[in-house]
């Protein structure tokens, strides 16, 4: 028992070590930062002293024995305030000394590293106080949460200094900031090339680029409010605009034009860390809309107008909740009492009332999205109308500088970073393929908003290296349940699948053929890349975010339409003869059957219920999205399929078997819920953005109504799931007739027609037999009447045959004996 207790004691005791200073470290900080310099013009000025880069020197070293996890020197030097109070006057006043400001610049990389994943984990810990875990453990976890914590904090102050500097703010004295004092540092080093730059030239390119890399990773730990969220977007944009005041932009656009040198092709990766963290808090769609004018575009202002009026609408609606009530005009709230003992206040609100009155809890798994419902401004109705001139200002700097970078750097920069990845380089860490694909689907989004004719260096990513590096991606992201990841996966996918839609239907010859060939390799061939099926398959309510299901959404729309579109591709060279692989690619295209892929691979229950929960946040999507929505079911409604027991056509039994389509899928209980929200919104009526969505709805359920009348299992088979979609439609369509009873048709119905034809050939058979026994007997019958006439011949039967007429055979038909049964049988 004395050893269990002491192993449980010590983690406690080595926390506590690892988490503070000892008293000769702290001795030495206070020396080292007391002597660094003196203040002068009533503390306005610090003069270094003689020996200061030597007490820099061991202020270095001393920042360089701290513990990564914990910093409990970064974190005593962050409340000493010695960055604010010592090290930033000293830039300033000794800003043409090398030596002093680039020892600064290696001080302050290491005080702005960014936490490490393990503080992260740390600091979002949730700590249950109520469970039965000892009260140490308790207290350890907590000690944990508050350093990651304060580490955070001390991160974003860094941040706030540099941004809120006095020396960036002196009006008449633009390019004499702090920050441009670290960019003329790059100035010499950048200048030289190939083997004039030396390491200590490279040495100062790395540091520069970490510290920026460094402020502009700093972000809040938590973010505990919107107030919170709000203040740290608006520091993070005021960086943005202080880094394209100081030229530090156009530092990225010169390194960035000559990444496939050799001398720069190391700062490959810095650089994609720098541009992520630049752009990470952006909407590209947002950014490329803001630069026409100093305030939002046409567009995003109509669709603020748009959901000002939406969000107006529906208050109005509620207002009109309590008309027909006996006491519709008075307010007020009391007290009740609920069924576990708990009081809570309830308003005369009839959806208050009803809100309160459901005391059970709301279970998070049956939530068919999880995280937050808003996202890019693609795929969501609402806009950012609550940013001020300075976000829109840094928008504005984002989409001149995302011009230049298209324009200049794109190609360089991600063939260098594809060499990367082709390779498997050892510089490669966890998070960087999420980085590479986060770059490529901001810069393609952000081309496809910003109205660019031709598709430029964006080609260089649209290849079959990026495709299968994105696809096979997304295998080992759900493999591995890694959904945030797999989510930026799917979000790159979707994208160049416009992409590639955008370069089909362009005017340029090679981009027409290119995209030919990406298609051809992602479904054409014998072992494809396509992962569509996949995807749609494996999505699992309460696991995704509603991005993720829109994205989805755009990938099956813009397949089926580049699908059905090269399906009508030209052919007239023939296909038995194709002359070029072009012509063979063509012509493999056109054969595709479009039909088939949809209904094999893409048609499931899952498909049906994830565009279900989609359409339910038909407020929150966009215009497109619902449109979208609306196109999948109207495709699934429209689809024929034959029955399992296929015919031919001018077979007698075609009738038994005709087409039918898969608009019984859509007859569930829970579409008809969300079309009867649709219906009975008010805010939705009398808009262009909802017109087609309750045209649908109106005539689906009037589809629904007509077979209820027709299959009165309809409203049985509304409560049910399925296991097979296409026998269901079948049998529904059908009422229910089984194989046997098919087979037991057609076996009627061949009968049918086999008696009808036997009763016709029949007919025709007796009538020439009869014709010929008649012709035999007759035959018989005047060669017995000429040997008889020859022997006894008739005088006035002579005289009539002199004359040309016919001798008259009244008893002829007596001289036939079976004439007269033939005529009675037929």
């Amino acid at each position: 028992k004395r050893k269990k207790k002491k192993s449980v004691g010590a983690p406690a005791s080595s926390l506590e070590r690892r988490l503070t200073v000892d008293s000769d470290i702290v001795d030495e900080l206070l020396l080292v930062c007391g002597v660094i310099g003196t203040t002068r013009n009533e503390g306005n000025e610090l003069v270094p002293v003689t020996d200061c880069l030597n007490w820099l020197q061991d202020l270095q070293r001393a920042l360089r024995r701290d513990e990564d996890l914990y910093r409990p020197i970064s974190l005593l030097i962050g409340n000493w305030k010695v960055v604010e109070q010592k090290l930033l006057p000293l830039v300033i006043s000794c800003r043409f000394d090398t030596a002093i400001v680039l020892t600064v610049v290696k001080i302050l990389v290491i005080l702005t590293k960014p936490l490490a994943e393990n503080t992260k984990r740390a600091g979002r810990m949730l700590i249950d106080t109520s469970s039965k875990s000892k009260d140490s453990l308790v207290q350890q976890q907590i000690k944990l949460r508050e350093n990651a914590l304060e580490q955070a904090e001390i991160l974003m102050e860094y941040k706030r200094l540099f941004s809120h500097h006095s020396s960036h703010h002196v009006k008449g004295k633009e390019g004499t900031g702090l920050l441009s004092i670290f960019v003329s540092l790059l100035a010499e080093p950048l200048s030289k090339s190939g083997s004039a730059r030396t390491d200590a030239d490279h040495l100062t390119i790395e540091l520069v680029l970490h510290l920026f890399r460094n402020l502009l990773a700093a972000e809040p730990l938590l973010n505990s409010s919107q107030d919170s969220i709000r203040r740290s977007r608006q520091l993070h944009h005021e960086l943005v605009n202080l880094f394209e005041k100081e030229l530090v932009m156009d530092i990225l656009l010169v390194l960035g034009q000559e990444l496939e040198l050799r001398e720069n092709s190391q700062y490959n990766l810095l650089m994609m860390e720098l541009l992520h963290n630049l752009l990470k808090a952006q909407d590209p769609a947002a950014v490329a809309l803001a630069r026409s004018s100093p305030s939002l575009s046409e567009h995003t202002r109509s669709k603020n107008t748009s959901a000002l009026s939406t969000k107006l609408k529906e208050e109005k609606s509620n207002r009109f909740e309590l008309v027909g009530t006996r006491h519709g005009h008075f307010g007020g709230t009391w007290l009740a009492k609920q069924g576990d003992g708990k009081r809570k206040y309830i308003g005369t609100n009839r959806s208050s009332m009803q809100k309160n009155n459901n005391v059970s809890r709301r279970n998070r798994k049956a939530e068919p999205f999880i995280g937050s419902s808003k996202s890019f401004l693609e795929h969501s109705n609402t806009r950012f109308s609550e940013e001020g001139p300075t976000a829109n200002r840094a928008k504005r700097s984002l989409n001149n500088f995302c011009q230049r970078f298209v324009q200049n750097c794109y190609g360089p920069f991600m063939k260098s970073l594809k060499n990367e990845f082709r390779r498997d380089s050892v510089r490669l860490e966890d998070g960087d393929k999420v980085i590479f694909f986060r770059l490529i689907w901001f810069f393609c989004q952000w081309w496809r908003y910003s109205e660019k004719g031709s598709l430029g260096q964006l080609i260089f990513t649209m290849d079959v290296f990026t495709f299968n590096l994105v696809l096979s991606s997304t295998d080992a992201f759900h493999q591995h349940k890694m959904f945030p990841r797999l989510e930026q996966a799917v979000s790159l996918y979707s994208e160049m699948m416009l992409l590639l839609k955008d370069m089909q239907q362009s005017q340029d010859a090679t981009e027409n053929e290119i995209a030919l060939g990406l298609v051809n390799r992602i479904f054409y061939v014998a072992e494809p890349m396509d992962r569509l099926p996949k995807l749609v398959q494996s999505w699992t309510p309460g696991r995704n975010t509603r991005q993720y299901v829109c994205d989805l959404c755009t990938l099956c729309h813009v397949s089926l339409e580049l699908l059905e579109e090269n399906s009508k591709l030209n052919t007239t060279f023939g296909s038995s003869n194709p002359r070029n692989n072009l012509d063979k690619m063509k012509v493999v295209a056109a054969e595709f059957d479009v039909n088939s892929y949809f209904c094999r691979k893409l048609v499931s229950n899952q498909l049906v219920t994830m565009y279900t929960h989609l359409l339910s946040q038909y407020k929150l999507n966009s215009s497109q999205i619902n449109d979208r929505v609306v196109a999948m079911f109207l495709r699934l409604s429209n689809t024929e399929i034959l029955s399992s027991m296929d015919s031919d056509t001018q077979s007698p039994v075609s009738e038994l078997y005709r087409p039918h389509t898969l608009e019984p899928m859509l007859y569930n209980i829970h579409l008809f819920l969300v079309i009867e929200r649709i219906l009975l919104d008010r805010s939705t009526r009398n808009t262009d953005d909802f017109a087609s969505l309750i045209s649908f709805c109106t005539r689906h359920m009037e589809k629904y109504l007509a077979a209820s009348q027709d299959n009165h299992m309809a409203f049985v088979e509304c409560l049910f799931r399925h296991l097979s979609p296409r026998r269901f439609c079948e049998s529904f369509t059908k009422f229910y007739m089984s194989e046997e009873f098919q087979m037991l048709a057609e076996r009627e119905v061949l009968l049918e027609e086999q008696e009808r034809c036997n009763t016709m050939h029949g007919g025709i058979d007796s009538d020439v037999q009869s014709e010929d026994e008649a012709e035999f007997v007759f035959d018989e019958a005047r060669h017995a009447n000429h040997s008889y006439d020859e022997s006894v011949p008739d005088k006035s039967s002579e005289e009539s045959f002199a004359k040309g007429n016919k001798r008259p055979r009244e008893n002829d038909t007596l001289a036939i004996p079976n004439a007269g049964s033939h005529k009675r049988r037929q």
